[in-house]
């Protein structure tokens, strides 16, 4: 009789083991020393931003506005529409202040660029 025919499935199986917890610290101080060298923040900081962008800025902003990257404290989005730039400006403050509360890291400003390739209808 094979090792699989004999496992017992104990329904624990969907929880990570001990060794996997350690693999996976492993990994993420491993992402986090090669952000570091590429100049970016860490991992809980890039995901904070872009993970949870939609809770932190609200469906409306998130669906005309996209984060692009994070550089030195400043947050680069992308805007589908003119007119989303100049909201962002004004909302410029609250979503640094958002993002730094939510992300434990200084999110000093934000540049903003418009999508290219927009059709002219």
């Amino acid at each position: 009789m094979s090792d699989i025919n004999n496992k017992q499935f104990s329904g624990d199986d969907e929880y990570p083991s001990e060794q996997d917890q350690t693999h996976s610290t492993f990994l993420g101080e491993e992402i986090n020393r090669l952000l570091q060298r590429l100049g970016s923040p860490n991992i809980d900081t890039v995901s904070g931003v872009f993970g949870l962008w939609k809770e932190l800025v609200g469906e409306q902003v998130a669906q005309h506005v996209s984060p692009i990257k994070l550089d030195r404290g400043r947050l680069l989005i992308e805007v589908d529409d003119p007119a989303w730039s100049t909201h962002m400006k004004f909302l410029e403050r609250d979503i640094c202040t958002t993002l730094s509360h939510h992300t434990g890291t200084t999110i000093s400003g934000i540049d903003i660029r418009v999508k290219s390739g927009r059709a002219n209808g």
